[in-house]
Order: structure tokens, then C-alpha cells, then sequence
């Protein structure tokens, strides 16, 4: 661990006393993993803000307390990317940004929005509570039709990729924590205690196409130029804001927030999508009383997504299911979401998906979680 970096809530007040940022209220937020982020209660308001989000990237993964290290230069794909979408994207739109008001390359440190104490990730509002089905429908509808803008951002000719084709740290973690980890992980070689004792018993033939996959996609990740891509698109990475009507209390969509943008490249489309489903999955078989809202945020996402696509895209749809399996794979068993029967029974289903991405007829793709792109 670096001496007098910004881990502590001493040393960012320090930090922030010269400053316009200068806060009287320093609070850490919970929920990340990569970076350490607080929440700032300035002494005098800026730009007629009480509060703000402070990042500070350390040059080691936060959760690992310094034991793994992990480049500082990913926050510049973070900042870029943000002020990207924000110039793409106009303030009244439902899926917004927050607005970079600092960053400190030399410390490591960026200054954004607060998007709200009442805001709460994607993940926990699923899980906290059941939501109307027509603001489920409204939730995946309108982060479909954000993601699917950006990928087609590249179509425009004024589009420049700029750095995220340059994007090696996040190329190497995207391949990494999943694609890296499959074969390892259903051969029992990370001793993950819910996959032993017994270890899964996968055929070695379908550990054999997991394995050519795994190696395809890993390539395919460090060499696309495709279009940008999140990166890290799972619903901990989108707040949501709502309100209550003053008449009967119905609840509304107020705005969405997509946040870490550090692994921001030119990639596949497919990942996002399918981490994105993934999780929506995840819910699905451990908190079965909120299947309807994640089936039909999921639905609603895919054909938001798809949009006004003149033909059905087969390879979009195996690419993500895949993901979807791979993300099964490696992580379930890694994130604690119920237990050992249930992890291993997800695992396997991941196994599956795996194998109908990589060898499943054109009927049992169109029947799959992502069936909604072929449609």
C-alpha cells in the first residue's frame, strides 16, 4: 500500500483542503471494488452543488487492501469516457452520465456528480423491492436503447475512438475474469470450495469446446476494433433514481446513471450485453420472487437493444450467450449469491449456455435468454 495515498478518509480531506472541494463531511461508499470512492459534503457549494463523488484510483485493486496491483492509468478511460457520453448524450435524456468536474492525473483522483443519496444500483433496487411491471419495462428499455446508441457510435463518421482502442489494461482484465478462468475453474484446478468435494463432473469433450472457446473469445478481446463498449456492464454499474407521484404514490423512472467507465474499449458488443443479461440471471434463480421484473427488464433491454435492426444478427447472439455462460462460470462460485447447491446448479448452466453459444442450432439460439436479438 502506498504511504499517504487516499485510502483513508484523513488523507482526502487533507487533500481536498486547498481546494473548491474542500468538504466539511467525508463519507466512503460501499459497492466498488477497483477504486475508493467517498462522498464529499463541500464546505461552500459548487456550481450550486452541496455534494460531490470523489475516485481515487491506487495503483493496487481497493478490496485487496495492496496485494494486487492494478494500473493507475485506468481512471483515464473512466474520465474520457464519461465526458464522451455526456457530449453524445444531452442532459433530458433518462440515461445519463455524471459530469467530471476534476481530474487529477498526477494523484490519481477524479471528481464527479453525486448522483443522489436516494439513488440506489440497479442490483439492490431488484432485490430491495418488487417494481411495476411498467417500470421494469421502462428500466430495460431505456438501457437497451443506451447501450445499443453507443455501440453505433462508430457508424458516425465524425467518430473517433480515440485512446479505447488503446485500452490494454482493460482488454487483459475483460479476457481475464471470465475467459481465463473457465476451464480452471470447471476443472477444479482454483479449489473453489462450492465446486469441491465433489469437483464438478464436466465431459472432458465439453470441457474440451469451452477451452477452444474461451481461447477464441480471449483473442478475439485483445484484437477487436468493433465499436465501444462499456466494458463492465452489470446493473451494480447503472443507479437508478425514482419518484412517487403526490397522488397515490406511483412509482416513476426519474433518471439512470451508467458509472465505471475504466475498462471502456473498442470491443465486442455481444460482452456487454451478455454480462448485463447475466446478471439479470443471477437474480432470477437466487431471488425468484423478483423473476417477473428481471424478465422483463431483460426482454425489454434485448429489443430496445435491437431496435430498428433490419435482420436478425446471429453472431451478436452467440457472442452473448456465451458471455452469459462464461459470466455464469466464473462467477457465480466467486460472489456469494446462495448456496452450495444452488452455485453449483448455476454453474452448470453456464456449462450449457457455453456449449449452445459455441454449437447450438439456430432453434435453441432463438429460444435462449438472448433469443430477442434474433427476433
Amino acid at each position: 500500500m502506498v504511504d499517504g495515498d487516499l485510502a483513508t478518509i484523513a488523507n482526502v480531506r487533507k487533500y481536498l483542503s486547498n481546494t473548491p472541494f474542500a468538504s466539511h463531511t467525508i463519507n466512503a461508499l460501499t459497492g466498488g471494488s477497483a477504486s475508493f470512492t467517498y462522498r464529499i459534503h463541500l464546505n461552500n457549494s459548487f456550481e450550486g452543488k452541496e455534494t460531490l463523488v470523489l475516485k481515487y484510483a491506487a495503483p493496487y485493486v481497493a478490496i485487496s487492501g495492496g496485494t494486487m496491483p492494478l494500473p493507475t492509468e485506468r481512471q483515464k478511460f473512466d474520465v474520457e469516457a464519461l465526458r464522451l457520453v455526456r457530449k453524445m448524450h444531452g442532459d433530458d435524456d433518462v440515461v445519463t452520465v455524471p459530469n467530471v468536474h476534476l481530474f487529477d492525473e498526477e494523484a490519481h483522483v477524479m471528481i464527479i456528480d453525486d448522483c443522489g443519496t436516494d439513488t440506489r444500483t440497479l442490483k439492490q433496487l431488484l432485490i430491495d423491492e418488487a417494481l411495476p411491471q411498467t417500470v421494469a419495462e421502462e428500466i430495460g428499455s431505456a438501457i437497451g436503447r443506451f447501450l445499443g446508441r453507443v455501440h453505433a457510435w462508430n457508424k458516425d463518421a465524425s467518430f473517433d475512438m480515440g485512446i479505447f482502442i488503446n485500452n490494454e489494461v482493460g482488454k487483459m482484465i475483460s479476457a481475464l475474469v471470465t475467459y481465463g478462468r473457465l476451464v480452471s475453474t470447471l476443472s477444479g484446478r482454483d479449489n473453489i470450495a462450492a465446486l469441491s468435494d465433489p469437483i464438478l463432473d464436466i465431459p472432458e469433450g465439453k470441457l474440451a469446446v469451452i477451452s477452444k472457446l474461451a481461447e477464441t473469445r480471449s483473442h478475439e478481446i485483445g484484437s477487436t476494433t468493433e465499436v465501444l463498449t462499456h466494458g463492465d456492464f452489470w446493473p451494480g454499474n447503472i443507479m437508478v433514481s425514482l419518484r412517487r407521484e403526490p397522488e397515490g404514490g406511483v412509482l416513476r423512472l426519474e433518471r439512470l446513471y451508467v458509472l465505471d467507465w475504466e475498462l471502456a474499449k473498442a470491443g465486442l458488443r455481444g460482452l456487454d450485453i451478455g454480462q448485463f443479461c447475466a446478471e439479470m440471471r443471477l437474480l432470477q434463480r437466487f431471488y425468484p420472487s423478483r423473476h417477473e421484473e428481471t424478465s422483463t427488464i431483460m426482454r425489454s433491454f434485448l429489443l430496445a437493444y435491437r431496435g430498428g435492426s433490419a435482420r436478425p444478427d446471429e453472431t451478436l447472439a452467440r457472442v452473448a450467450i456465451a458471455h452469459v455462460g462464461a459470466h455464469l462460470v466464473a462467477w457465480t462460485p466467486r460472489v456469494r449469491w446462495g448456496d452450495k447447491e444452488d452455485t453449483r446448479k448455476t454453474v452448470a448452466e453456464g456449462v450449457e449456455l457455453l456449449i449452445g453459444g459455441a454449437e447450438g442450432s439456430l432453434a435453441w439460439l432463438e429460444g435462449s435468454l438472448v433469443g430477442s436479438l434474433m427476433m
